[in-house]
């Protein structure tokens, strides 16, 4: 079996910022928790093939419990992440491999509100290059300080050159797989927010695609209030 596009759904965080009894990819939107509604996004469109997520091993139990009830024929076993994002990733692509899908969109569980429209854009990019992320253009003008926690400008950033990366960030399967094999032996002096860092570090050229603001990553508790309120207005 092998696959043209497939999945890999990171969803093995603890969500510590949000708080509450579970992790908030567990946590309820619309009636469902967040994490079910990133995975029917995939499930339902016509290009992607098959989903692996990666869970925390504690979450074992309110995982099958949540696709229970999903269409099951995409949906691959799952696997376990690792103390860093980019250690979680690296179990998902080897846990795939096997599959030999020809790209690989890697994806926030906590990102539910991903288009159909997008992810068709992202795997055409990807397809003319080895990678494409949903990016947006700030709009913001942005600040930079000389330390983590200083308050005091050293530098105003030309926003015009500025853009803020989202998932899904799509590649070509065999390319990030031996990326994250070579920055692996790095070590944890030095560890990627996003895979498409893990691109620019080896000089691979990675390509924007325009997103929206609407594809936002649950993080902080009044994200909650936004998620309601656009699945209420979809639901109309």
């Amino acid at each position: 079996m092998t696959l043209k596009n497939a999945v890999l759904i990171v969803a093995s965080g603890r969500g510590s910022r949000i708080g509450g009894d579970v992790p908030k990819q567990y946590q309820h939107i619309g009636g469902a928790p967040i994490l079910t509604h990133t995975i029917k996004r995939f499930v339902a469109h016509d290009k992607i093939d098959g989903i692996i997520v990666v869970i925390h091993p504690d979450d074992v139990e309110l995982y099958q419990d949540e696709i229970s009830g999903l269409d099951q024929s995409k949906i691959l076993p799952h696997t376990f992440g690792g103390t860093e994002r980019q250690y979680s990733v690296t179990h998902g692509l080897k846990a795939i491999s096997h599959l030999q899908p020809q790209n690989i969109l890697i994806h926030d569980g906590a990102r539910p509100f991903v288009e159909a429209g997008l992810i068709d854009e992202l795997i055409s990019t990807c397809n003319e290059y080895l990678g494409a992320i949903a990016a947006t253009p700030i709009t913001d003008t942005i600040k930079m300080v000389s330390t983590k926690g200083a308050e005091t400008i050293v530098k105003t950033l030309d926003r015009d050159l500025l853009w803020a990366a989202q998932t899904p960030q799509v590649f070509d399967f065999n390319t990030i797989m031996q990326a994250h094999a070579q920055v692996s032996q790095i070590g944890e002096n030095k560890l990627f927010t996003d895979d498409a860092a893990i691109f620019e570090h080896l000089d691979i050229a990675v390509k924007l695609v325009k997103s929206s603001n609407e594809n936002i990553k649950i993080t902080h508790p009044e994200d909650f209030a936004y998620a309601n309120a656009k699945l209420d207005k979809e639901n109309d």
